[in-house]
């Protein structure tokens, strides 16, 4: 996927910015970087666990699979980042996680499981490593433990953690992430918290509205792993980078390592235009949220990559036909049917 493939740059800068000579990494050990940065989410656990040594070797850093979490952007995680940026409570974020994290990441995955007072988040690679996983183990539970810590405050930590792999020789950066009750040499990898934590509420927003773009989300990540699933790409990486305004075509093709004259070829080939599937994705999103929730229409313009409601009305008004006040009251009073605007005419190319 061009997606991941992203990721996989996204992680090599990740590791020099952890102190590691990314240059000298990929001169000695070059068919390793080269399957990273073309699908990190294909790599055997032993493959990523071997270059995850060579950077703590590199670095003089003996945590460097634990210090991951705060060296890679939350971005890297790609349509599950979207997910998980965008969930309303821990429950919805853990159940994105055990659903999507092995469809992204094909050499793991996560499991929950909920007892009756306490929980566990297990973390479990595929296949049976010969080596050691100890930097694996530590950074995508770290991920989880840090965020949790960040969400809930007070300084919350695990009620007890287990890691498969043998301790280091000093746990005391892991006793700052995780606290102090950690078993190694166990049965699993994985951290036990409080039930109740499942239902505390993570992002503010109206939560219909967020269930309207997890919805999306979730819709395109399904289809997004099929071979023919370009359209669908598009769609997603569109819906990813909406708020942040990145939502254009430069963009979006950088990220899907193509330039932009190819993006708008493979588009056309599909008798699809950029703008007309952005157009597309705002109308849904911006109509189901007007109709199905109280969100103000300037939160609204803001969570779609407006920063002024003015520009807002008047791309909604040509998409629609009508501005988001009139729609909104329009459709209260009657079942008004409403259709995106006409195709772009072909753009003209520059010379």
């Amino acid at each position: 996927m061009a997606k991941e493939k992203l990721s996989g740059i996204w992680l090599l800068e990740a590791i020099r910015r952890g102190g590691v000579d990314t240059y000298r990494l990929s001169r000695d050990h070059p068919n390793e970087i080269r399957n990273l940065l073309a699908d990190p989410g294909a790599l055997p656990p032993d493959e990523l666990n071997f270059i995850l040594n060579l950077c703590a070797e590199l670095s003089g850093d003996d945590n460097f699979g634990l210090h991951l979490v705060d060296l890679v952007d939350p971005t890297m995680f790609g349509p599950l980042g979207y997910l998980l940026a965008n969930a309303p409570t821990f429950d919805r974020l853990l159940y994105f996680t055990e659903m999507y994290y092995h469809t992204l990441y094909r050499s793991a995955v996560f499991e929950l499981n909920k007892g009756e007072t306490v929980c566990s988040l297990e973390f479990r690679v595929q296949g049976s490593p010969q080596v050691s996983l100890r930097h694996l183990n530590e950074w995508p539970l770290g991920f989880f433990a840090v965020y949790f810590a960040r969400q809930i405050g007070h300084g919350w930590l695990p009620l007890r953690v287990e890691f498969t792999n043998e301790a280091p020789d000093d746990v005391r950066e892991l006793e700052r992430v995780f606290g102090s009750n950690i078993t190694f040499n166990a049965p699993r990898t994985a951290f036990e918290f409080e039930r109740e934590i499942l239902d505390r509420k993570i992002n503010t927003s109206d939560s219909r509205f967020l269930k309207i773009l997890t919805d999306q989300a979730e819709a395109l990540l399904l289809e997004v792993v099929r071979p023919e699933s370009f359209e669908t790409g598009v769609r997603l990486q569109i819906l990813e980078l909406l708020e942040s305004g990145g939502a254009n075509s430069r963009d979006i093709a950088r990220n899907m390592a193509m330039s932009r004259s190819t993006l708008k070829r493979e588009l056309a080939a599909r008798s699809l235009t950029f703008r007309g599937l952005r157009n597309e994705i705002i109308k849904e999103v911006a109509c189901k949220a007007l109709l199905e929730t109280d969100t103000e229409v300037g939160a609204l313009a803001r969570k779609l990559g407006y920063s002024e409601l003015s520009a807002f009305d008047r791309a909604f008004k040509r998409i629609t036909g009508m501005n988001p006040t009139m729609f909104k009251r329009a459709q209260q009073k009657s079942d008004v049917t409403f259709q995106v605007s006409a195709p772009d005419p072909p753009l003209k190319t520059r010379r």
